[in-house]
């Protein structure tokens, strides 16, 4: 399977004679590859400016990659999708190491709850949400100012927000070290239960 990658596409208008300087355009898109980053470009542009490949140039397409990827963050994307009965806007958190992995995280878990097919999605902000003290603390005007700051908001996210989380594995079969030491009965019951 071909993994999803985010560009940056800079395109506008092709400069003529009546407008030598058009209005330029930039895009951040999630794509499989370079031309079908080129390709949404232009059809997400043709939806608010009268512009399409015949008439336009691209400019420049760079690939954006994750700063860090060895560190798991979290992730909330805001995107709208067309479903049989109409048209949905939704806000989804994920938590992963890379911004395209949560986005091919919401394509997967919107097949499976929504049956919502790729061509349907269209993502509108996909942005990392702070965790630790900035995602638990109360929202005050005087200190963070008019807009409140970004936050984890589904509890799903919030519960992996704790410094003391732990995975306990309470059951574990014990292996043997070596395959010749592998047998069907044992003379002893195992102990599988480890607190």
């Amino acid at each position: 399977m071909v993994k999803i990658r985010q560009f940056q596409v800079v395109g506008r208008k092709r400069p003529t004679e009546v407008d030598p300087t058009p209005k330029i355009y930039r895009m951040r898109l999630f794509a499989k590859s370079k031309v079908t980053a080129q390709s949404r470009f232009w059809y997400f542009l043709h939806q608010f400016a009268n512009m399409k490949a015949s008439t336009g140039e691209i400019l420049g397409v760079t690939e954006i990659r994750e700063k860090n990827p060895r560190v798991v963050k979290n992730f909330g994307i805001l995107i709208r999708y067309n479903s049989r009965s109409g048209t949905h806007n939704m806000y989804k958190e994920f938590r992963d190491v890379t911004l395209c992995g949560a986005v091919e995280q919401m394509y997967q878990d919107m097949a499976g709850r929504h049956r919502a097919r790729y061509s349907t999605i269209h993502i509108v902000d996909a942005k990392e949400v702070p965790a630790g003290i900035k995602a638990t603390q109360e929202y005050n005007p005087d200190k963070d100012g008019p807009v409140p700051p970004p936050a984890v908001q589904r509890l799903n996210m919030k519960q992996f927000l704790d410094s003391r989380i732990k995975f306990p594995l309470p059951h574990r079969i014990p292996r043997p070290s070596q395959k010749k030491y592998r047998t069907t009965f044992k003379a002893n019951r195992p102990t599988t239960f480890f607190s």
